[in-house]
């Protein structure tokens, strides 16, 4: 019988901490999301990408640029597009002219669009504690947010 192999030195590494801890925080955040959004389309009809533009319109007064929202969602240009496009076809988002840039495109909030975040908020809010905040105390969330938030901003000091 010969000895096992021994793994070429790069593989090494697949069992380093900071690949398997990375491995679980990307693996928990995709289970969350597929809840989340078949929750959401379940009981308000909406995706989780959808609510998540809502959320950042309403959240910026109500209207922004289509670039703007793109950047904080993490869309293409022309994924961004295709989801303000379904927005607009339900009524849920408007396309508004930049007065002073004719490249620019503004999407906002439509009061039909207002009701339907209420509503996903309620669900979202009820999922997140039971799924996910509920299991943590509240130092572990202020831990949660804070190395969270370090991560996004060295994320948004690269680009």
């Amino acid at each position: 019988m010969s000895e096992p192999a021994t793994p070429p030195p790069q593989l090494d590494r697949s069992t380093d901490g900071r690949v398997v801890e990375f491995g679980a925080a990307l693996g928990a955040l995709t289970r969350l999301g597929q809840l989340l959004d078949r929750n959401l389309r379940d009981a308000v009809g909406i995706s989780q990408g959808s609510f998540e533009a809502l959320l950042r319109i309403e959240r910026s007064g109500g209207f922004m640029a289509m670039g703007t929202l793109a950047d904080q969602i993490l869309f293409t240009s022309g994924g961004v597009t295709r989801l303000v496009d379904r927005l607009t076809a339900e009524g849920l988002a408007e396309r508004r002219p930049c007065p002073t840039d004719r490249r620019i495109q503004y999407v906002a909030i439509t009061d039909a669009g207002r009701r339907k975040l209420r509503d996903a908020l309620d669900v979202h809010v009820e999922d997140l504690e039971r799924e996910y905040f509920g299991r943590m105390s509240d130092h572990e969330r202020r831990v949660l947010a804070d190395v969270l938030g370090r991560l996004r901003a060295s994320d948004q000091a690269c680009s």
